[in-house]
């Protein structure tokens, strides 16, 4: 299946400037039936969806994952109980977020 091209999402001027889903290799699984759905956006974090380590729902895992140059880094974790793991720090304080 080819990827799902969403279109133009940055004007950024290097590499690929859109937002995508596509289906990935699954990290834990390495058989071609078993794939990963992935949404990833340009030069920014991708989102790596039905990660699982068994055949039930209660070891589904979410990824979240950045490119620091050309190296692909994992910096969060969602898993089926709610538990969010987080590379780096969890910076509190900002009282006023807005997007």
């Amino acid at each position: 299946m080819p990827d799902i091209d969403l279109g133009q999402a940055s004007n950024w001027d290097e590499g690929d400037f859109h937002g995508r889903i596509k289906l990935a290799n699954n990290h834990f699984w390495n058989v071609p039936e078993q794939k990963d759905v992935v949404i990833g956006s340009p030069n920014s974090v991708e989102i790596s969806v039905n990660t699982n380590f068994s055949s039930s729902q209660e070891m589904d895992k979410i990824y979240f994952t950045t490119h620091h140059g050309s190296t692909k880094k994992i910096i969060g974790v969602l898993d089926s109980d709610g538990n969010l793991y987080i590379a780096g720090q969890v910076i509190t304080g900002q009282k006023n977020l807005s997007y």
